[in-house]
């Protein structure tokens, strides 16, 4: 395994020895939510990491921000929990915070990146890992985080997992992120346009993405106007400001509907 402490550009994290939190080859039943306490912490600890991203990294927290609302608008199309909708949204707009441990130099880098620099990208979930790891996330929201770059065909990163061994959210993540970063200017290419985008996804599916979603997502995004994908976010909890493309910015974060729920049944 590589160790985020030789990689050039990484900051010296220790990276987990371990593999995944988990392995699952079907929607599996949840973990428990945090108890209300440890909740509101975790919730202004994610904060803190946004405003953090979004000041290390703008591109990054606005990326992660459309990711989360486009993953969110696939998962309610496929009819999944509101527990499962919880899950993606509070992991999703971290599923990229491993990046403030990648330098500049490499993540804006116009030309093409050298051995060590794509070592030190993919190293970026495992960083993004560690990070994550005092704030007490679930498994589920863990696992979004660390292997959010895992393919279909088992040639991602960083633990080479094939099939359904990658977990069921992750591969609804995936979908999204690639998406909205194929749509996206970079400093090495221009945006792809949105039939463009799909093409290039329909190509990649049973290689790098699970085919039978990959065959449900590409309709629900030619069904959808960017307005309507951007306001996909958890609903009643209110709802974060806009950015100048009129994308939801994902800081301040706010606890997820169903959270502010609960508590306020038992306020009451």
């Amino acid at each position: 395994m590589i160790s985020s402490k030789v990689i050039a550009g990484a900051v010296p994290w220790s990276v987990p020895q371990t593999g995944p939190s988990e392995k699952v080859s079907s929607r599996t039943p949840l973990s428990p939510s945090p108890v209300p306490g440890r909740l509101i912490f975790r919730q202004e600890s994610i904060n803190a990491l946004l405003r953090t991203l979004s000041a290390r990294d703008p591109y990054t927290c606005l990326h992660s921000g459309r990711v989360t609302n486009l993953a969110l608008a696939f998962a309610r199309a496929l009819g999944l929990t509101s527990r499962e909708l919880e899950t993606l949204t509070n992991a999703g707009y971290l599923h990229d915070i491993g990046k403030i441990g990648v330098s500049d130099n490499i993540l804006l880098k116009p030309g093409p990146l050298t051995v060590d620099e794509r070592q030190a990208i993919e190293a970026h979930p495992l960083i993004g890992y560690e990070i994550v790891e005092p704030l007490g996330l679930t498994t589920e929201e863990k696992n979004l985080i660390l292997l959010h770059h895992e393919h279909w065909n088992g040639h991602g990163y960083p633990y080479g997992l094939k099939g359904e061994e990658i977990p069921f959210l992750v591969r609804i993540l995936a979908l999204a992120d690639v998406f909205d970063a194929l749509t996206s200017d970079r400093p090495y290419r221009r945006a792809y346009t949105t039939p463009q985008a799909l093409a290039e996804i329909e190509l990649q599916a049973g290689e790098q993405f699970d085919p039978e979603l990959t065959q449900k997502f590409i309709p629900l995004v030619k069904s959808l106007k960017m307005q309507m994908i951007c306001h996909t976010s958890p609903a009643s909890s209110g709802l974060p400001g806009l950015d100048k493309r009129g994308f939801h910015d994902p800081a301040p974060f706010t606890p997820d509907y169903l959270v502010l729920q609960s508590l306020g049944s038992k306020s009451g």
